[in-house]
């Protein structure tokens, strides 16, 4: 398995090659967001080996601003961004060995004030990815999830980068005083519905895409229109080409529950 730090090279290296960021089927130009107006750096004592790789991938213009990282095929020749894959700059190798939605350190520093000194129970941790990036912050973290990592687990093959307890939605009930964190729940599956409605607390923070989008079902984001009022956006959340994650917060509304 390659290190983050032998990915890194391979995509710094490849971007100093001719013609790199140029796509023969496109008139866009792709470039990294590392050393961008957009980038966004580690903080010192600290390691985001998933942020870290994701800022030298190729990057395009979203549509509401911003870089998207993109895959390497559209910036790079065949053989050289075959070899990239390989190595492990890809989506789908990202997701699954770190985290589905990307924590940057922009994320952390907002999810922080958003919490003013409260802990977070997260329902779904995975690999514990993002209870990590926020401990690191001096954030304390309940992190749950019934499935542990594993090779055959089409979701977190690598980690766990915390301690993950095995639990399912029902831990949420042990958490009243926290706020509750979500992140990229498995489309079309009743978890998120079931932990939001056990959870008694007041302020939620959720990571994925809107209603009608591939995180959660429809239960959910019926009982978030219902229940919940979103009161803030991460500015600098930072999402994968074609995919329309967001990381907001949200607190109860008077009168819900």
């Amino acid at each position: 398995m390659n290190t983050p730090q032998h990915i890194i090279a391979g995509l710094r290296a490849a971007w100093e090659q001719p013609g790199a960021g140029r796509n023969p089927y496109s008139s866009r130009a792709l470039r990294p967001i590392a050393h961008g107006p957009e980038d966004q750096i580690t903080p010192d004592g600290t390691e985001n080996p998933l942020w870290d790789i994701v800022r030298w991938m190729p990057a395009e213009p979203g549509p509401g601003g911003g870089l998207r990282p993109t895959a390497v095929h559209d910036a790079f020749p065949s053989p050289l961004a075959t070899a990239l894959s390989d190595m492990g700059a890809s989506r789908h190798h990202l997701t699954t060995r770190y985290a589905w939605s990307i924590p940057t350190p922009g994320d952390i520093r907002w999810i922080a004030e958003q919490l003013g000194g409260r802990a977070v129970v997260e329902i779904g941790a995975g690999t514990g990815y993002w209870a990590w990036q926020m401990e690191q912050a001096g954030i304390g973290v309940a992190a749950y999830d019934p499935h542990p990592v594993a090779h055959d687990n089409t979701y977190c093959k690598a980690g766990p980068y915390s301690t993950v307890r095995r639990d399912d939605a029902t831990a949420v009930k042990h958490h009243a005083d926290r706020a509750l964190l979500m992140v990229w729940p498995p489309y079309g599956a009743r978890c998120a519905r079931e932990a939001l409605e056990m959870y008694e607390g007041d302020l939620f923070l959720y990571a994925g895409e809107g209603d009608s989008g591939c995180t959660a079902d429809d239960a959910f984001y019926d009982l978030l229109a219902a229940e919940w009022e979103q009161t803030s956006a991460a500015e600098r959340h930072v999402t994968w080409s074609g995919i329309h994650c967001r990381l907001r917060a949200y607190h109860r509304k008077d009168g819900a529950r």
